[in-house]
């Protein structure tokens, strides 16, 4: 039978006894550990628990070997675990500053050299041990106290800073450097720059912008001689051609048949010169002008271009589908159009000619086509053809200034698109060019239709 006596023999058992105080240390030291990890990893908490340990060991050793040493372990174990993590992080990071391609340095808050790499001192031409010894500002090619105190300033606010700069390596040639700088508070204040030479850039930036102001120069005197080419040379053009028609007529029947010919080739060669001075300006405005474009439906431009040619009697022009409606200049669609087709009429040479007019959608592009039944080009001529001033029949048999297949070939590649010829000697030729659906060029406002 159970009584109370029972029970008090029964707590006093040795094996009881045991029991618990395991027990308690057992649930002491769970709710201690658990504790430890919950609570962030502090050194100053840790430092406080050996302490205690130091205390408690002093006091009541049973209590530290049954409590407090497992607990010591932990923590030295633990320590030892972040100090060889700390040291692989501090490996790998000396691992990736020295085999970086870019320059790195480290510098205290004075400017003055702590570290470097490998690539900083093929950058600089000094070794590691000369750069220990210097300070920014021995390399630095503008480096006073007062910069050095601006650029700490910045970055102590900042926390990070990116600039340009110059630096004078050893042997005197100067540098454009791209430094990007971090600070850190550490071991009383760290600057850790990473440097990228751009000099090579720098000077191509340079040049580009001084082919730039020559470009501008040469459009500006492309300007003048415009104006020159069409105040200046066209004036006497102009009296000389009123000249040839006056003389012609009143003086006809003082002319024996070469001075007939003479005054023909004259007053041919007055109008072939006018021309020429009005392909050059048209030419010389392509791309220079700044475009305005709109909405130009090709199938009423190109029926209005036919009209105003006005083809002989023998030749039959043709579309053979709906020309699309596209963004671009109306005075530059039709230049193309007038010139291909004024082209293809003023070299046939059959009674019954055909020329023809087609397009289809690339997907991206528009593919325009303008074939002729006339004498065809060589091939070896098809890259000719498209150059300034150039022709393949005589002038004096055929009128041409040679300036209608060059405006083309600008127009369109202003436009972004690319213009080519096929033919066959004695069949005819086939001009084709594209244009994208999105202009290449930039939209100044948008008009009506043209």
């Amino acid at each position: 039978m159970y009584t109370p006596k029972n029970q008090s023999l029964l707590l006093k058992s040795p094996v009881v006894i045991l029991l618990i105080v395991s027990l308690s240390v057992f649930i002491s030291e769970a709710v201690v550990m658990l504790l430890l990890y919950s609570l962030p990893r502090l050194s100053i908490l840790s430092d406080a628990i050996l302490d205690a340990t130091m205390l408690v060991a002093l006091v009541s050793p049973a209590l530290y070997f049954f409590l407090f040493r497992p607990l010591v372990i932990h923590i030295r174990e633990r320590e030892q675990i972040e100090d060889v993590l700390h040291k692989n992080e501090e490996e790998q990071f000396k691992v990736m500053i020295r085999t970086s391609l870019d320059a790195f340095l480290i510098t205290d808050m004075h400017g003055r050299i702590l570290e470097v790499n490998d690539a900083y001192c093929q950058m600089t031409g000094y070794s590691r041990k000369e750069l220990k010894k210097m300070s920014r500002a021995d390399i630095e090619v503008v480096e006073t106290p007062q910069e050095t105190a601006r650029y700490t300033d910045k970055l102590l606010e900042m926390g990070s800073h990116r600039f340009e700069t110059r630096k004078r390596r050893k042997d005197g040639r100067i540098q454009i450097v791209e430094v990007s700088s971090n600070y850190s508070k550490l071991n009383g204040g760290r600057i850790y720059s990473f440097m990228r030479d751009i000099t090579e850039r720098k000077q191509a930036e340079e040049k580009q912008a001084s082919l730039l102001r020559e470009i501008e120069s040469a459009n500006e005197e492309l300007k003048n001689f415009a104006y020159v080419v069409s105040h200046d040379l066209k004036a006497p053009l102009r009296a000389i051609s009123s000249l040839a028609d006056w003389l012609a007529p009143d003086y006809a029947d003082k002319f024996d048949d070469a001075g007939r010919e003479h005054m023909r080739l004259l007053i041919n060669r007055v109008r072939r010169m006018d021309g020429l001075i009005d392909g050059i300006l048209l030419y010389s405005r392509v791309g220079r002008v700044k475009e305005t474009i709109s909405a130009v439906d090709l199938s009423r431009l190109v029926a209005e271009v036919i009209d105003s040619l006005a083809p002989p009697a023998g030749i039959t022009v043709s579309i053979e589908n709906t020309l699309p409606t596209v963004m671009a200049e109306p005075t530059r669609m039709l230049q193309i159009f007038q010139n291909l087709l004024s082209i293809a009429i003023k070299y046939m040479d059959k009674p019954a000619g055909k020329i023809r007019i087609a397009c289809s959608d690339e997907g991206r592009q528009w593919k325009f086509s303008v074939s002729d039944s006339g004498p065809g080009i060589k091939q070896q001529h098809f890259g000719k053809i498209f150059q300034l001033f150039q022709t393949l029949a005589p002038r004096d048999r055929v009128e041409s200034t040679g300036v209608g297949l060059a405006l083309v070939k600008k127009i369109v590649e202003m436009y972004g698109g690319h213009v080519w010829v096929e033919s066959t000697v004695g069949e005819g030729s086939t001009f084709f060019f594209t244009l994208p659906h999105t202009p290449a060029i930039s939209i100044s406002n948008t008009g009506t239709h043209a």
